[in-house]
């Protein structure tokens, strides 16, 4: 009976280890609202704070990005610049986990508000930003991310395929 229980209990840890606690998914999920309310309030350094130190980020225009120092001066300046009146919506969530401290975020954002580099009105754009966070000394961080502009407009190659998250005006409004 002893080597009974003591299996079922190294059977419930085994199957129980790589699951994820409500925090951690939670931790996760909020990755894109916390960038959201740093853009909010233009500020590049809190921004920074749920980079890593050796982040790898590549901006909407593949500007590429090492480490949380360049991330940083890079947003500081983006966001006291021409991104100093936009906002930055989140829109939709999707969250897989590859191990118990690591996981991938793709979300669906919405900003309007920004400028072109010459100084004249943007308008309201959509795209999809993937990160790549993992969870160091108990805190998420976004270890790599990759940002895109939406291209507005349904490709005939997406027919017959449901996409996880649609982006506004590129997919059916039934999907």
């Amino acid at each position: 009976m002893k080597n009974l229980m003591a299996g079922f209990l190294l059977l419930l840890l085994a199957t129980t280890s790589g699951a994820q606690s409500k925090a951690d998914e939670e931790a996760v999920r909020n990755l894109p609202r916390a960038f959201c309310e740093a853009w909010a309030k233009h500020d590049g350094h809190q921004l920074a704070k749920i980079m890593a130190e050796d982040v790898d980020f590549v901006t909407v225009a593949t500007t590429y990005l090492h480490g949380r120092s360049d991330f940083e001066k890079f947003h500081v300046r983006l966001l006291s610049g021409r991104f100093k009146e936009s906002v930055n919506t989140p829109l939709q969530t999707t969250v897989r986990f590859l191990r118990p401290d690591m996981t991938v975020v793709h979300w669906s954002w919405k900003i309007e508000g920004d400028k072109n580099p010459d100084g004249t009105p943007r308008q309201p754009r959509y795209g999809m930003m993937t990160m790549v966070a993992q969870k160091r000394s108990g805190t998420w961080l976004v270890v790599v991310a990759q940002n895109t502009n939406a291209i507005l407009g349904l490709p005939p190659e997406l027919q017959d395929i449901k996409t996880p998250i649609a982006i506004p005006g590129t997919a059916p409004e039934s999907r």
